[in-house]
């Protein structure tokens, strides 16, 4: 199942300030994220199984917080964490 990418215009601003190459990153995570959520994604905290859960990524530089629903069939992207 295909889900839909949401990025909420305060972070799509967040990411306009990144360096291009995390940038570059955060759009090729972006991609897999509709069809791949559970193969790209790590539990954020408990793994409870549920129609809405919190998942996190790492990315090079940076590490992605999102919120996945089944009921909606959404991603939506909650926070990007500049770990340096």
């Amino acid at each position: 199942m295909t889900y839909e990418l949401i990025v909420p215009p305060s972070i799509r601003r967040q990411i306009k300030t990144l360096p291009v190459g995390d940038q570059a990153e955060l759009i090729a995570f972006f991609d897999r994220l509709p069809t791949e959520h559970e193969w790209v994604t790590e539990p954020y905290g408990h793994d409870v199984p549920g129609p809405v859960r919190m998942r996190t990524a790492g990315l090079s530089r940076l590490v992605v917080v999102i919120l996945v629903s089944d009921t909606t069939v959404t991603i939506t992207v909650v926070e990007i964490v500049d770990a340096l």
